[in-house]
């Protein structure tokens, strides 16, 4: 991918992009910490500092009680798809209210020991304990350890000497031998330095990745697609060029999508002559290709299944019907619904705000815009904006 610094005039088709800086510009690679100086509010370790902690069971959100308490971290819908900011965001409502260790009281719904505050920061909807926190995470090495994963030791010999889990928000520098680490222990919630992996049983520390946790998504930019030259150019939040790259070939049909999960928005193409998805993670290779659809058809992508990945996806205008796949490297109909008249053209958008997107029609004759909830003809969102002969676009503004 080509990297320049001269002026463009940004004439083309327009696109929306959420891509970082860092594809476009190289700097200075190491482990994505923490600076010197910006640990904030978090204590530093003591000799004193670990403890025992006696292991709460596996057991449903309480949502009655005398000492039950919620606050605001209780509000979102549980079990779907969660961002790293939010786990951690979620986590420090009980650091700040400091919230005391125990095994009889509940906040938010979820016992308040060390299982509790993790199962409440990955808003599972139940509380797990050290000894059922794995069946919910993937295990991950020690340098993929990101905001919002955890370090779980369960002793399942003796689940009440030395069971513990931590959430992992960052690496104090570039060494990795601390971290800042948010836990339920005794005294009450804390935010603190704490060595790899452990105080005691180091050894014995597991890293996790909770399997619904998404990416941050980045702000997103204007960017454009110059037809005549294939190229991809992107600005930066000022509207100075930050980059741009050459990808696809004339006649193609440019798209923008986060592919791999990584809450970064990357290039890819639809080649029409041969109905061919064609993508990248990035922006030089192409890292997916499949074949999917008809002539004829018109592409469209998104997060279908809300798993935090854009994935392929077409209209049919012949008979108004979107056929949608959840992967990008297959050619499986995942979802397939008729929806709109004649001469409609094709949109997506989350209507709802559950994080799914979902199909809709803009009807230019009257400025119409229709959305259709989740595989379903069912209209939950109806506007009429615009003039006739404007071209629809949709968005979480």
């Amino acid at each position: 991918m080509s990297i320049k610094t001269n002026t463009v005039r940004a004439t083309g088709t327009l696109v929306a992009l959420s891509i970082a800086v860092t594809l476009f510009a190289a700097g200075p690679a190491g482990a994505g910490g923490l600076r010197a100086g910006s640990l904030g509010s978090a204590a530093a370790p003591s000799a004193t500092t670990d403890v025992e902690r006696p292991q709460g069971q596996p057991g449903p959100l309480m949502a009655e009680g005398a000492k039950e308490t919620f606050s605001a971290a209780a509000t979102a819908e549980s079990g779907g798809p969660i961002s790293r900011s939010t786990v951690i965001a979620r986590a420090r409502t009980w650091v700040d209210a400091q919230v005391p260790y125990s095994q009889s009281d509940y906040r938010d719904g979820y016992r308040t020991d060390c299982s509790g505050l993790v199962s409440m920061a990955w808003n599972l909807g139940t509380n797990a304990w050290t000894g059922n926190l794995d069946t919910y995470a993937d295990r991950i090495s020690k340098n993929e350890l990101r905001k919002g994963d955890m370090l779980l030791f369960h002793n399942a010999s003796n689940p009440v000497s030395g069971s513990h889990v931590v959430l992992f928000e960052a690496w104090t520098d570039s060494s990795m031998t601390s971290y800042i680490g948010i836990e339920q222990t005794p005294p009450n919630a804390v935010r603190r330095v704490i060595p790899y992996a452990y105080f005691k049983n180091s050894s014995s520390y597991i890293p996790y990745r909770y399997k619904n946790i998404v990416e941050d998504a980045a702000p997103a930019t204007a960017g454009v697609y110059r037809p005549d030259e294939s190229v991809f150019y992107v600005s930066d939040k000022s509207g100075n060029l930050s980059g741009y790259a050459a990808f696809g070939a004339q006649g193609d049909v440019p798209l923008t999508g986060d592919w791999n999960k990584d809450g970064k928005d990357t290039f890819g193409v639809y080649r029409p002559q041969t109905h061919t998805f064609l993508l990248t993670d990035n922006n030089s290779t192409v890292t997916m290709e499949s074949t999917f659809g008809d002539a004829g058809d018109v592409p469209l992508v998104g997060d279908w299944d809300g798993d935090g990945t854009d994935t392929l996806g077409v209209y049919r205008p012949t008979n108004q019907t979107f056929y949608l796949s959840d992967s990008n490297t297959s050619a499986n109909v995942n979802h397939q619904t008729t929806f709109g008249n004649p001469g409609d053209t094709p949109i997506k958008g989350d209507w709802n705000g559950d994080g799914t997107d979902k199909i809709g029609v803009y009807r230019p004759a009257e400025s119409d815009f229709y959305g259709a909830a989740k595989d379903s003809t069912t209209v939950i969102y109806n506007a009429r904006f615009g003039n006739p002969g404007d071209t629809p676009t949709t968005g979480q503004w």
